[in-house]
């Protein structure tokens, strides 16, 4: 089991944060909810829905029991525009601090909502 890391900087613990899916990302389907990519070189991206302005900082991740647990916190800003598009947050495989499992949980305290997703292998 790797570390748990938290953040209060406006990625989080994630390197990045950028609107729209990951670069090369293509799905036979839309999808609402979130999703999970893992790369050969160890970094994982997770693609959140919501406000475009006002999208979720991550907070922790962590490999437990065969699961990537991804952990977000929900924004703080009082105004968000009523869009609902994806935010892809990249990790470093240093963050992730392990082989990434094929399952993962995103994980939203605030709003009392865990999304079980299979991991995509890139």
């Amino acid at each position: 089991m790797s570390g748990l890391l938290a953040s209060c900087s406006s990625t989080g613990i994630a390197e990045s944060r950028e609107s729209g899916l990951p670069e090369g990302l293509h799905l036979d389907e839309p999808t609402e909810g979130p999703i999970v990519v893992a790369y050969d070189d160890g970094r994982v991206d997770v693609v959140t829905q919501g406000s475009s302005s006002c999208p979720p900082t991550a907070t922790a991740i962590e490999i437990e029991d065969d699961e990537l647990l991804i952990t977000f916190e929900l924004s703080k800003n009082e105004v968000c525009t009523a869009d609902i598009s994806p935010a892809t947050h990249t990790f470093s495989a240093d963050t992730v601090g392990g082989d990434v499992p094929n399952m993962a949980r995103v994980i939203f305290p605030e709003a009392d909502e865990e999304v079980a997703v299979h991991v995509i292998r890139e």
